[in-house]
């Protein structure tokens, strides 16, 4: 288990020399002296950004509606969690049960190529159990059921699902129970939000809202010293059918392009994929609809500008997460060679 560090005192001076002490302290000790990193459980990603999402982070998750922002989400909150980490959930969209189907299926499909439940399945069960039935028996019927729950059973204590109101959860509301679980679990979480838009900030107008709520998500990144994933809506411009999403393409894009240390924009690879790969070989179309780009748009502590792409296991609520470089050209985009 991770200590974790003391707040962060934004208005502490901090000497060189003290600094260095500090840093020689951390290390003789056997302590990492830099920023702690919460793999995201998928490798080629991990690889872009350095070994994952950092302390301090506020990170953008953007895209169309329906492309997987969500899923991909809760995925990375999941490999957190079964890595032995903490995580913190904050969904404004759906409620705890709909996430809580996703995870099952999402777990009876983890290291399981044979044929296992789907959200469907998962959410059908539970709907029609028998009356007096136990969750175990119900799960047990369906394939890959009773090891779905093993595996939520032994990261259930440090995966919080909060169901947030875009009236009542506010940042003071997020600061508090991301304190309460880094007392509880003895480790500072990481933090998902989805969506910013609707986070309750006081401003006049959205652009206004849409700023205080990126820099109050970023001040909580730093004195909690957590990665915080901010899930994103688009403007309605940007939803035109073919069109590939871009950070700007986000509802206050400035504030957030600005704020964010990182920016993961998720399109369907059919829609982005410049039209020579579709015209000339037609069966491209079926291939590529199974795939997802995510585009990592900014990335402060590493390489940008790269595409990776993903299959998508949409049935099983999650993503494959062996992904790979994009060696197709994109709209709008050079040509990436492997």
């Amino acid at each position: 288990m991770v200590t974790p560090a003391g707040p962060r005192d934004a208005g502490a001076l901090r000497p060189l020399d003290a600094l260095l002490s500090e840093t020689d302290d951390v290390l003789r000790r056997g302590a990492p002296a830099g920023a702690r990193v919460w793999s995201t459980g998928f490798p080629a990603l991990d690889t872009v950004l350095t070994g994952g999402l950092r302390s301090g982070e506020l990170v953008l998750l953007g895209g169309p509606a329906g492309h997987g922002k969500t899923t991909i989400g809760m995925q990375f909150a999941r490999n957190v969690v079964a890595a032995g980490a903490s995580a913190l959930v904050f969904s404004y969209e759906h409620e705890s049960h709909t996430l809580l189907e996703r995870l099952i299926s999402m777990e009876a499909a983890e290291g399981d190529p044979g044929e296992v439940a789907g959200v469907v399945d998962v959410r059908r069960a539970l709907e029609t159990a028998d009356h007096g039935d136990s969750l175990d028996a119900v799960l047990g019927a369906l394939p890959g059921g009773s090891r779905a729950l093993a595996a939520l059973v032994g990261y259930r204590d440090r995966l919080q699902i909060h169901e947030s109101s875009g009236a009542t959860t506010t940042l003071e509301q997020i600061r508090a129970a991301v304190e309460r679980v880094t007392e509880t679990t003895g480790q500072a979480p990481f933090v998902l939000l989805d969506y910013i838009q609707k986070l309750p900030v006081d401003r006049p107008g959205e652009d206004e809202r849409i700023t205080a709520a990126a820099e109050g998500l970023k001040d909580l990144a730093l004195a909690a010293r957590v990665p915080v994933v901010a899930i994103s809506a688009a403007d309605k411009d940007a939803l035109a059918a073919g069109h590939r999403m871009r950070t700007h393409d986000l509802r206050g894009s400035s504030a957030l392009a600005f704020e964010a240390d990182v920016v993961l924009i998720v399109n369907d690879k059919v829609d982005v994929v410049s039209r020579e790969h579709l015209v000339y070989n037609l069966g491209n179309i079926d291939r590529f609809r199974g795939w997802s780009v995510v585009s990592i748009e900014k990335n402060r502590h590493g390489k940008a500008h790269v595409e990776l792409e993903f299959a998508k296991d949409f049935e099983h609520g999650r993503f494959h997460t062996e992904g790979q470089q994009v060696t197709e050209r994109l709209i709008d985009d050079r040509v990436f060679v492997s």
